[in-house]
């Protein structure tokens, strides 16, 4: 019990410093300060539904290199995370860049 509310007290620190880390990135930026609820609401959209599309999708391409096209499993496994990073930040510099 006490490493699950543990678990939920990080989660939501986190959240916190990922957020105020997105406003220091965007000031820096040039970017106008939105309200924090906004940020937030598009760092939790980002973290929740675009990151897990995108893990779906890497793991779809491990699967696929893995069992269709006859890759060695390392092979497969390291070019779906490859493909999950590179994907990855660029949506964050998009969102980052984005008015």
């Amino acid at each position: 019990m006490f490493s699950l509310l543990t678990d939920f007290v990080v989660g939501i620190f986190e959240f916190i410093i990922d957020v105020v880390l997105f406003r220091g990135q965007r000031r820096k930026r040039g970017h106008d300060d939105r309200a924090f609820s906004e940020d937030a609401r598009e760092i939790a959209r980002f973290d929740f539904i675009t990151l897990t599309y995108i893990s779906l999708a890497s793991v779809a391409l491990m699967l696929f290199l893995s069992f269709i096209a006859g890759v060695s499993v390392g092979w497969s496994v390291a070019a779906g995370i490859a493909v999950g990073v590179v994907w990855g930040v660029w949506r964050y510099m998009q969102l980052v860049n984005r008015l």
